[in-house]
C-alpha cells in the first residue's frame, strides 16, 4: 500500500506530473512565469503501459482522457496554475476496467531573481486527495511540494532544473508522513521557428527502508510545432526503474491575453 502511494505522488510531480506547468507537457518546471494578465490553456490525452503491480492500478493500461491545465499570469512575476484528469485503467487481466476522477494539482510560482542567468524562482504546491484509493488509482491523501527552480540558457537552449522536497502523506499510518528529494533537469532547442524539440528528466528520491522497493524517474523526448498562439506537442516517456512502464502524450496549448 506505501509503495504505491510513493509511485503515485511520483507520478504526480509528473506527470506525467507533469506536472501544473507553464510548459505543459514538460514534467520539469521552468523559473520564468507568464506576464500579469497572460494565460495558457492545455488539454491533452496520454497512455502508459505497466508492467508493474508497484504503479498505480497496478500490470495494466492507464489513460488520462483528458487532462488538462490553465495557468494565469497574476503579477509581474507571479503565476497560478491548476491540473485535473480523469483517469482510465484497463488491467492487464483484460477485466474490470476503472474511469474516474483524478487528484487536483493546485500551484503558485514566484520568479525570485528574474533575469539572473535567465532566471531563478520557486514554487509550492498541493495534490487534492480526489482520486479514490479503492482502485488503486489514488492516495486519499493530500501531499504538499516546494521546489526551486533555475532556468540558464547555453548554446542556443534552455536548460531549467529544480530540486526541492515533497511531503508524502502515508496511507498506512495516521498522522505521519514521508518526506522525499525531488528533482528534474529539461533542455529545449528551437529548431526553425516553428519547431521545437526537448529532452525531460525528473523524479525523486529519499531515505527508505523495506516499504519503498525503489527511487522514481523517468525521461522523455518532447516535440513541439508553433502556429501563433498555438503549441501543439507530442512526447514519449520512459521509467529508468525496474518498476515504472512507458507511454507518450499528445496535446494542445492556447496562449492568449
Amino acid at each position: 500500500m506505501k509503495t504505491r502511494a510513493f509511485l503515485w505522488a511520483a507520478l504526480v510531480l509528473a506527470a506525467l506530473s507533469p506536472r501544473a506547468r507553464a510548459e505543459w507537457p514538460y514534467l520539469t518546471e521552468e523559473a520564468a512565469t507568464l506576464p500579469l494578465g497572460r494565460y495558457s490553456v492545455s488539454v491533452g490525452v496520454s497512455q502508459s503501459w505497466q508492467h508493474s503491480r508497484l504503479l498505480r492500478g497496478g500490470e495494466g493500461v492507464l489513460w488520462t482522457l483528458p487532462e488538462a491545465e490553465v495557468t494565469l499570469g497574476v503579477g509581474p512575476h507571479a503565476e497560478v496554475s491548476a491540473r485535473y484528469e480523469l483517469l482510465w485503467f484497463h488491467p492487464g487481466g483484460g477485466s474490470g476496467s476503472v474511469y474516474e476522477s483524478g487528484d487536483v494539482r493546485l500551484w503558485t510560482k514566484l520568479a525570485v531573481l528574474p533575469g539572473t542567468l535567465k532566471g531563478v524562482g520557486f514554487r509550492f504546491g498541493v495534490k487534492l486527495p480526489n482520486a479514490s484509493e479503492k482502485h488503486g488509482l489514488g492516495t486519499d491523501e493530500t501531499d504538499a511540494f516546494l521546489e526551486a527552480l533555475w532556468d540558464v540558457r547555453l548554446w542556443g537552449a534552455d536548460v531549467s532544473l529544480n530540486a526541492g522536497l515533497g511531503i508524502l502523506g502515508a496511507t498506512d499510518r495516521n498522522r505521519s508522513q514521508d518526506d522525499v528529494l525531488t528533482w528534474g533537469a529539461a533542455v529545449r532547442r528551437p529548431v526553425g521557428r516553428a519547431f521545437r524539440v526537448g529532452l525531460d528528466a525528473s523524479g525523486y528520491s529519499g531515505p527508505y527502508g523495506m516499504h519503498r522497493k525503489r527511487d522514481f524517474a523517468t525521461v522523455g523526448l518532447v516535440m513541439d510545432w508553433r502556429a501563433g498562439a498555438w503549441r501543439v506537442s507530442l512526447g514519449g516517456r520512459r521509467g529508468i526503474q525496474d518498476a515504472l512502464g512507458w507511454g507518450w502524450v499528445a496535446g494542445v496549448t492556447w496562449t492568449g491575453d
